[in-house]
């Protein structure tokens, strides 16, 4: 596995109309990214290669992008395994049409990368590999798909129990609580029918091209990402990004707890190696992306500004925030950067905190504290930090 390269997908959380001291108000759910003006885009924007590939055409289950590429070995390798939306038993027939109409037939399919632990990339898994294709996917992503809907609801209950800890009322975790999973499907992988990532990183193409997976933990744990790259380098790379980068959202920290079936509610802090993860990406000859939602990025020096101005800026707010109040609460935190925001969607909001102030507890500007019974949370700002 080359490179060092970094939460579900959670798009960025935002005021409403009525705090014009902040940016624009947008969806949650299908929100415009924060781009900077054009004339802030860095200038080796203008020194992009154009790919000559093709580019692939994706299949598609709801708004999720499936990858193919056939191999040079034979067969065809596909990113990301796709689910069942609300458990709908006619997104497997759609799925093999979609083959159909490719030239393929289910069978051809003898690889399936996973991109991430997330029931939208992952909850098919089974699936392909009953009908003959190896699942490859991080190590740390195996557990989830060993354990298909009975760890997604672990999580669930794991994060409502931090979000308490870190000051969430209880209206806000019983939102979290109360949604439903009876109408979803994820079927657990058989272990066996499971390759690491690690173990297996590079795949030669039909077309010479190499595809070569790269870990990029940050979106969640097992997190990783694809980079297609040509024979004379002289392309650059196209990048299948999962969801470390998207065109119309921008991806942020989430709540992970990779040991919550054993009982173990460790919490895993993503947006410290999330960050790390897409500066390490941004430094490769990337010239295409290929997401996991959305359509094709053709400029992603554009999407990488995005991405970091973003989370500048927000970090930037949530400091500010903890630095004002000295001594505070996760929820306290988020209630001070989005004073109104619904608080419906205050728990998105509070999860995207949390990974700020991860960053500031890893630069040493800021530290938590959990009172004795371990039942809360308090940040508190380090004085005399830069």
């Amino acid at each position: 596995m080359e490179g060092y390269v970094p939460a579900c997908r959670h798009p960025v959380a935002a005021e409403s109309a009525a705090d014009t001291s902040r940016a624009p108000p947008t969806s949650l759910c299908k929100r415009p990214s924060e781009a900077p003006p054009c004339d802030t885009i860095p200038s080796p924007m203008t020194t992009q290669t154009t790919p000559t590939s093709p580019t692939p055409r994706p299949i598609r289950i709801a708004d999720n992008n499936l990858w193919p590429f056939p191999l040079a070995t034979g067969g065809t390798l596909l990113v990301d395994a796709g689910w069942e939306p609300d458990a709908d038993p006619a997104a497997w027939p759609a799925i093999e049409a979609q083959l159909t109409s490719l030239g393929l037939a289910l069978r051809d399919i003898r690889v399936v990368v996973v991109t991430h632990e997330h029931i939208d990339h992952a909850g098919l898994a089974a699936r392909w590999a009953a009908v003959g294709a190896r699942i490859v996917a991080a190590h740390a992503a195996v557990p989830a798909l060993t354990a298909g809907l009975e760890g997604l609801r672990a999580q669930r209950l794991a994060r409502a129990a931090e979000l308490a800890r870190h000051g969430a009322p209880s209206e806000v975790t019983a939102t979290l609580l109360g949604a439903r999973t009876a109408q979803q499907r994820w079927e657990p992988c058989p272990i066996e029918d499971i390759t690491p990532a690690e173990d297996a990183p590079t795949y030669p193409l039909a077309d010479g091209r190499t595809l070569r997976l790269r870990l990029a933990p940050g979106h969640t744990p097992g997190n990783l990402v694809a980079t297609i790259q040509a024979p004379d380098d002289a392309e650059g790379l196209d990048l299948c990004s999962g969801d470390t980068l998207l065109p119309t959202t921008i991806p942020t920290p989430g709540l992970h707890f990779p040991h919550a079936l054993a009982g173990d509610t460790s919490r895993w802090p993503s947006l410290p190696p999330f960050l790390r993860s897409v500066a390490a990406l941004r430094a490769l000859p990337i010239t295409r992306i290929l997401p996991g939602h959305g359509d094709v990025v053709a400029a992603p020096l554009r999407l990488f500004a995005q991405f970091e101005d973003h989370h500048a800026r927000r970090g930037a707010r949530v400091r500010a925030a903890l630095e004002a109040a000295g001594a505070a609460t996760a929820f306290e935190v988020a209630r001070a950067v989005f004073p109104r925001l619904p608080h419906a969607r205050i728990a998105q909001a509070m999860t995207e905190t949390i990974g700020h102030l991860d960053v500031l507890a890893e630069a040493g500007v800021a530290r938590a504290e959990t009172t004795d019974d371990l039942a809360h949370v308090v940040w508190h700002h380090v004085s005399g930090t830069a």
